[in-house]
């Protein structure tokens, strides 16, 4: 019997998108094809208000139109829902956000799973994740009225450690390799599980390589010999898998390389990978798999370290989480309301999660006005401005009535 639980992945680029739907990860993901006997899956990212009129079209029906009327249709709605929420702050009403909401929703009725069922969760993947991302895309949906439950953001890297991990461990147990290569862009992302730890830990190595671009146009041999060279180095070590995805991989053209890679592992190639990694992951946050509970994963975005403060509770001393090594920078905020001591200090504890190193950061509070022993409240308020730094601000609430706010604020820069 069918699991009554659908989610959904898409890849957002600039210019095409995928849409992935699954119902039960054992029976497979399922990627919306706009041509089936060519195994087409890209849908133009394309809207076009039709003249004389309110109405939108999406996808190729956009790109027909526009050029029947010898017009530009508008595309990179992402982008451009995120540059106005940069100048103007994010608004519902914002008319690119609006546009967005509408695309998402245009995207949602094509497949048959998801035009007559809810969806229980979505999952966006783009190359590189934008701070404002998660928050301009809920608010997207949320403008077109489509009632998703969950919603979440991650980067091309990320869905790819979805995909891997959601195959048969055969193909992922030593380490697994993607190679993603377009005209101007060739980039290697290479996972690593340490089982050591619980839960287990997966490292994603990333590396760009600027000899092999542009591919259009460049001497195809050569190319194949310095890809050949790339593939020997990167599988020294081993892998289970290696993949490969991009508009470059659409012709025959790596036969060196190939044989090089099927000497060391099994390869695969498939252009809707990271639809497949979102849906998966979207499958992630209602359970349908459990990755996240057993292993915890490490890529660019991702805190290295765990960071709470060490504070006294009932006369013995805690620690008070703020951020868990592996969260994304980008979505780890935390608020949070203390009392304060006569030592007018707050310690920050920052732990490692791989060596386990831990260090604290002691913060004066000497712009706090003198006052009895916790008779003084303090606002904090932690959010990250990259994986590596740490942004704290610290308000005074005073004490009631007794001893009133001053309203000052500091803020404090804390690298991880």
């Amino acid at each position: 019997m069918k699991n009554n639980q659908l989610v959904v992945g898409i890849d957002l680029s600039e210019k095409y998108t995928l849409i992935s739907t699954c119902h039960d990860p054992q029976e497979g993901v399922i990627t919306y094809s706009v041509d089936r006997e060519k195994g087409a899956f890209r849908i133009p990212v394309a809207a076009f208000k039709l003249p004389g009129s309110e109405k939108y079209v999406f996808g190729e029906e956009a790109v027909s139109s526009a050029a029947a009327f010898k017009m530009e249709y508008e595309t990179a709605l992402l982008s451009r829902a995120l540059d106005s929420s940069e100048k103007n702050g994010i608004k519902r009403d914002d008319p690119d956000i609006v546009l967005l909401g509408k695309f998402l929703s245009f995207l949602l009725r094509l497949p048959e799973e998801t035009a007559y069922s809810r969806v229980n969760a979505l999952c966006i993947t783009e190359r590189k994740v934008h701070p404002l991302s998660g928050k301009v895309i809920m608010e997207a949906v949320k403008s077109a009225g489509i009632g998703i439950p969950s919603v979440r953001v991650i980067s091309y890297a990320e869905s790819f450690y979805y995909y891997a991990l959601s195959q048969p461990i055969g193909l992922w147990r030593d380490g697994v390799l993607l190679y993603d290569y377009s005209d101007n862009s060739f980039e290697s992302n290479c996972l690593s599980i340490d089982h050591s730890t619980s839960p287990a830990l997966v490292r994603n190595k990333k590396r760009f390589r600027e000899d092999m671009v542009p591919f259009f146009g460049a001497d195809r041999k050569r190319l194949d010999e310095r890809f050949s060279a790339i593939a020997m180095e990167d599988l020294k070590g081993g892998v289970s898998g290696t993949y490969l995805t991009g508009e470059a991989f659409n012709e025959r053209w790596e036969q060196k390389t190939l044989r090089v890679i099927l000497s060391k592992s099994r390869v695969f190639k498939g252009q809707n990978l990271y639809s497949k990694g979102a849906c998966y992951a979207a499958a992630d946050i209602v359970d349908l798999v459990r990755i996240s509970r057993r292993y915890v994963y490490f890529g660019d975005d991702s805190i290295s370290s765990n960071v709470s403060i060490r504070a006294v509770s009932e006369g013995k001393e805690v620690l008070i989480p703020v951020a868990d090594a592996g969260d994304k920078w980008y979505e780890a905020q935390k608020d949070m309301e203390v009392m304060v001591g006569q030592d007018r200090e707050l310690i920050i504890v920052i732990t490692d999660i791989l060596d386990k190193d831990e260090r604290n950061k002691v913060i004066r509070l000497d712009f706090l006005p003198v006052r009895p022993d916790r008779a003084g409240r303090i606002r904090l308020n932690f959010s990250f401005s990259s994986a590596q730094k740490l942004i704290l601000t610290i308000t005074d609430l005073g004490f009631g009535e007794i001893f009133r706010s001053t309203d000052r604020s500091v803020k404090e820069e804390i690298l991880i």
